[in-house]
């Protein structure tokens, strides 16, 4: 063989070799960047609600605070989360 036929094969090698590295590092993170985009979802849809309820609770003079804890409870328990967040700021109010 010559060495044209040595580098090619080379180069292949070095190809199937990326590709197969490309797949693993993409089944191995695969998961928890479907956990990343889970709980960004959820972090938006807590700050939609939150803010919704603190239009409501504008009203009677209340509101629950902005940080990234009641974002996700109000994010992930929906509206069990935001009476809980409620009862809460009642509570220590």
């Amino acid at each position: 063989m010559n060495v044209e036929w040595y580098l090619l094969l080379i180069i292949l090698a070095g190809i199937l070799a990326g590709l197969v590295l490309f797949y693993l590092a993409a089944v191995v993170l695969y998961k928890p960047f479907k956990l990343l985009l889970s709980l960004a979802l959820c972090a938006v849809t807590g700050v939609v609600l939150l803010w919704l309820l603190n239009l409501a609770l504008g009203l009677v003079n209340m509101h629950v605070a902005f940080n990234p804890f009641t974002v996700l409870v109000a994010g992930i328990f929906q509206l069990p989360g935001l009476v809980l967040l409620v009862v809460l700021t009642m509570w220590f109010a």
